[in-house]
């Protein structure tokens, strides 16, 4: 079944992540931006890490924000740090989580 795209991407909270590559979830929940879905799956990506695209999040592990997260993450800037330079080496903009 062809995946088919939402209206708007969305973030959610998810544990389980497949790749072609293989398993990378996480064994907290953590952030993650949908923006197509299948009957049984979300497909996006991990809001931080590695960069992997098309990642299946499994909608039986994979669910909505709470408010205190939306709180909680809304405004947040998000960038990749240098740990040689302790500085931020690349700005990758603000969430707007809704």
């Amino acid at each position: 079944m062809e995946p088919k795209k939402l209206e708007k991407a969305k973030y959610m909270m998810a544990t389980t992540a497949i790749h072609q590559l293989g398993d990378i979830s996480s064994d907290e929940p953590d952030l993650c931006i949908v923006s197509k879905e299948t009957e049984t799956d979300y497909i996006g990506n991990w809001v931080t890490g590695l960069g992997f695209i098309n990642v299946r999040f499994p909608k039986e592990t994979t669910r909505e924000l709470t408010e205190a997260e939306i709180e909680n993450y809304n405004g947040r800037s998000i960038g990749m740090y240098s740990l040689m330079r302790e500085t931020k080496s690349y700005d990758m903009g603000t969430l707007k989580v809704d």
